[in-house]
């Protein structure tokens, strides 16, 4: 793909001053979209690739959001979120996992962490997927994204690719975090 296209493509899909910021690009499969999206949450609907997740945003735009009880809340539409109350974690104590049912969508209510991300292409496999589980686990590269993430901001982390979740920036922190999850089949139309 030349240049140019990428660019224009970037543009149309992110938009110049949307708060939104295209991290990486997926393989020749789907080639048109990223694997990540991060921004603020005030600034999701001015992306048209995150309309599919609308019941994500809209459950994260809730006024009560920041009092929900710490575990899992159904949404509809198979789509949950996982509200948790943890410390942050030290890089060497993660690993990379990704998921094939399911795009994650994490939201910081409170705290501050970093999250890697790389494509699962360029990751070496520790513990092949389990459906119980709904994750693969993947050693930690050499090289990979960092996505900060502060109270406020959203990545989107969609199937395909591996995220290290929750860990330190600039020190330990407790963390008010949520992930919802959405069926990647909801957001396709399969």
């Amino acid at each position: 793909m030349n240049v140019q296209y990428n660019r224009r493509w970037f543009l149309r899909t992110c938009g110049v001053a949307t708060g939104c910021r295209l991290v990486s690009r997926a393989p020749a499969a789907d080639n048109a979209e990223s694997r990540l999206v991060q921004g603020e949450l005030k600034s999701w609907r001015s992306n048209p690739r995150l309309k599919p997740l609308e019941v994500a945003f809209r459950f994260l735009e809730r006024p009560d959001l920041e009092t929900l009880a710490v575990g899992r809340h159904e949404i509809g539409g198979g789509a949950y979120a996982m509200i948790d109350k943890s410390m942050s974690a030290a890089p060497e104590k993660v690993e990379f996992e990704a998921h094939r049912k399911y795009i994650d969508v994490h939201y910081m209510i409170s705290g501050q962490v970093t999250t890697g991300y790389a494509p699962i292409e360029k990751l070496k496999l520790h513990t092949p997927y389990n459906e119980k589980d709904e994750a693969a686990m993947f050693y930690v590269p050499a090289s990979y994204t960092k996505v900060k993430l502060y109270p406020g901001m959203f990545a989107v982390f969609f199937t395909g690719g591996g995220h290290m979740p929750n860990c330190h920036l600039d020190g330990p922190h407790q963390l008010h975090k949520v992930v919802v999850k959405v069926p990647h089949r909801q957001t396709t139309g399969q």
